[in-house]
């Protein structure tokens, strides 16, 4: 009996789990990638507003 109560309280926990793991991925947003024209991403809040990190390059060549 011991055995199946384990095995029930293990599936429930990992389940409540990866329900919150699927809530909270839902919630994430991603960064704008080229908005207002720029190539990279732009950090909007904090002490480096308003910078613009990985600039997204092609090889000419590799085109």
């Amino acid at each position: 009996m011991n055995r199946f109560s384990r095995l029930l309280g293990e599936f429930s926990r990992n389940s409540q789990r990866a329900k919150l793991t699927q809530q909270l991925n839902k919630k994430v947003e991603a960064p704008e990638a080229n908005a207002n024209g720029t190539s990279g991403y732009l950090i909007k809040e904090g002490k480096n507003a308003g910078k613009v990190l990985k600039h997204l390059k092609t090889d000419r060549t590799k085109l």
